[in-house]
């Protein structure tokens, strides 16, 4: 028996959102001063006298990450995840790193959190970076913590 599948291009849309929500990207480049209205080394002890490294990145939208030497030449993660009732943050700190996960601390902080709408269908013109969008700032409790790669 032969099953013909109809799939639609909403439905395509759909299954290759959720499958790229949990890809982990390089394109972070805004600083954590553009998230939290507080220095981090207040939010986490562990940051006081840490350098960033530019290693910056995000897994799906809901979570993004910053590279840190810290004080102790280990290097880390910061993390802020905005939890929505279709995110499990905790699944996603470990797709911060390549290899293997260590979580260092967790906590909250409140952080600005750009919420985008986004239509079906748009026009777009030069320079657009995301057509058909309209992005509110809003504070917003997040998720934040440390982590480790490897070993």
């Amino acid at each position: 028996m032969t099953r013909t599948w109809i799939v639609s291009a909403t439905m395509i849309a759909a299954i290759a959102a959720v499958a790229g929500a949990q890809e982990r990207k390089m394109d972070v480049k805004q600083p954590p001063d553009a998230v939290f209205t507080e220095p981090v080394s207040s939010l986490l002890p562990e940051l006081a006298g840490a350098k960033a490294t530019g290693e910056n990145g995000r897994v799906g939208n809901e979570l993004v990450f910053w590279g840190y030497k810290l004080g102790d030449g280990r290097q880390a993660f910061l993390f802020a995840c905005a939890p929505k009732p279709d995110v499990n943050c905790d699944e996603r700190v470990p797709m911060i790193c390549t290899a293997r996960a260590n979580v260092l601390t967790t906590g909250s902080a409140n952080g600005n959190v750009v919420r985008r709408q986004c239509r079906e269908m748009a026009v777009t013109q030069t320079g657009d970076l995301h057509p058909g969008c309209a992005d509110t700032v809003e504070n917003a409790p997040l998720s934040i913590g440390l982590v480790s790669c490897g070993g």
